[in-house]
């Protein structure tokens, strides 16, 4: 709860003692302990604002005001017990509500620097847009950068994790609803959640380039949920470009005003062929952006990264379908030097045992389990009872099995040849890689997390994070992805992830 949040509680609580023992206590401290109770609630509407987690304790606030002001001859006890009873019911919802849904605010990143944040519109015009009929439309990409501020950051007004234009939080509402199947209003409350940013703060100055770190998000969501992942890494002194994929995203807008919404297809009778398809034009997305890159360095784009992007020292990371995004663009992209996969499915394994640079997946705990129940249906086929559970045919089955068995043996093989690293992590779920799980306990009760405290799921995939790509960008040894280790017991290091022939 916020702090006025707080204050108003405890001062209804107060004014019901007061009604509750009116006997020893006289008329005016009665009515002054109603009056103070009124001014915290318009206090905390005023500087912090309304949220629907508290009209309960609005109506409590709001009911004892009138009841001190306006009583005019005394109350039976039962009347009293009553007003304590349901009082005391609305302030505890009140309470539940405002823990269990909090105004989050994104973890302080650890690192040295401040924080600075700004967005880009790049088009394509060389590449017609895959994902509409429209003749002669150009592939258009948002990009949000996060990077290392000059010290007068620190003064400057954080940035909302939301935009804070009224109509357009209010579309990125309508859509997130959708995605999470929720009333848009019950979301109303994220325009109070904060993130660690300063929007168009002057770049810290420094002698070298900064080593720069790509970032894709999951199918149908967006770059937003990765906001803390890339508040950290600038801290330590990355640049860190965020795109949304057009049309693959819940929302994306542009500076125009014009907004898109998710038109990808990727049916599950044709998942590898759409998949693949999907990755291509992604792989592509992430390739126009390097070369974008390269112009800002240049100063052939105008900004404040011209001659600080360290081109030679280029990583990627990526969500869900954003994982296998990463892989592929770290395969195939010769600029990219290094990549994370975080609890993503590789969709192209053919001929990718060659690729001679680092890459770390870092799945979720349902992995191993996935992987297990692999192994038994090599023995056992499925039956159609769990195939009709799965809601695959048999065809369709086989192909996910063996696409997964393929993914799993080239993991292993480039383990094995000292490029590749698994690892897993107990307790999480496939949003625990996201800002998702920041938002509400109320989320692993969906099963899009896992039983691992949010926070705590942050701290671990914000910590290997920086230490894969400090390592790998920077040359500085890592002794964490080394082996298993004490401060972080949930990392789980697999000899092998293929489940044996």
């Amino acid at each position: 709860m916020r702090v006025l949040e707080m204050v108003l509680v405890a001062s209804s609580v107060l004014v019901l003692m007061v009604l509750l023992f009116r006997n020893t206590i006289n008329r005016t401290t009665e009515a002054i302990a109603g009056v103070a109770c009124g001014s915290l609630l318009a206090v905390q509407l005023l500087f912090e604002g309304y949220r629907w987690q508290m009209i309960p304790a609005y109506i409590v606030a709001a009911l004892l005001l009138a009841f001190v002001l306006f009583r005019r001859r005394k109350v039976g006890k039962l009347l009293r017990y009553t007003i304590l009873a349901l009082s005391i019911v609305l302030l505890g919802v009140s309470v539940a509500l405002s823990v269990l849904l909090p105004v989050f605010h994104l973890p302080k990143p650890l690192g040295e620097f401040s924080v600075g944040t700004e967005t880009f519109h790049f088009i394509d015009d060389d590449r017609e847009e895959s994902f509409t009929e429209q003749k002669g439309d150009k592939r258009e990409l948002v990009v949000q950068v996060w990077y290392p501020a000059a010290e007068s950051g620190r003064s400057a007004e954080k940035n909302s994790v939301f935009p804070k234009d009224r109509r357009l939080f209010h579309a990125y509402m309508q859509a997130y609803s959708g995605y999470l199947g929720l009333p848009a209003p019950t979301l109303d409350y994220w325009k109070y959640s904060k993130a660690n940013t300063s929007i168009h703060a002057d770049l810290h100055p420094a002698d070298n380039p900064y080593p720069v770190v790509l970032l894709s998000h999951g199918m149908g969501v967006g770059r937003i949920l990765h906001t803390s992942q890339a508040e950290h890494l600038a801290s330590h002194g990355y640049i860190v470009f965020a795109v949304d994929h057009t049309y693959s995203t819940v929302m994306t807008a542009f500076p125009d005003g014009r907004k898109t919404g998710f038109l990808t297809e990727q049916s599950q009778e044709r998942l590898f062929e759409d998949s693949r398809a999907i990755l291509d034009v992604w792989n592509k997305d992430t390739a126009f952006i390097v070369n974008q890159l390269e112009k800002l360095h240049s100063g052939a784009i105008t900004s404040k990264f011209e001659g600080m992007l360290d081109i030679d020292n280029i990583g990627m990371l990526g969500h869900s379908f954003g994982g296998a995004a990463a892989f592929e663009a770290v395969y195939s992209n010769p600029r990219i030097k290094a990549g994370v996969n975080m609890d993503g499915t590789l969709f192209i394994t053919k001929d990718r045992d060659d690729m001679k640079k680092p890459f770390m997946f870092m799945e979720s705990e349902d992995f191993m389990n996935v992987n297990e129940q692999q192994a038994k249906y090599r023995k056992t086929p499925a039956t159609d009872a769990e195939l009709k559970g799965l809601r695959l045919t048999r065809e369709q089955f086989d192909t996910i099995l063996a696409n997964r068995e393929t993914e799993l043996k080239l993991m292993d093989r480039l383990s094995q040849q000292g490029y590749g690293r698994t690892v897993y992590i107990e307790g999480a779920g496939h949003y625990n890689f996201t800002d998702l799980q920041l938002y509400s306990p109320l989320i692993g009760l969906t099963g899009m997390t896992g039983s691992m405290n949010g926070a705590r799921g942050a701290e671990i995939v914000n910590r290997y994070l920086l230490e894969f790509f400090n390592q790998h960008l920077r040359g500085i040894e890592s002794k964490l992805l080394a082996g298993p280790t004490e401060d972080y017991p949930e990392v789980k290091y697999p000899s092998s992830v293929f489940q044996g022939e």
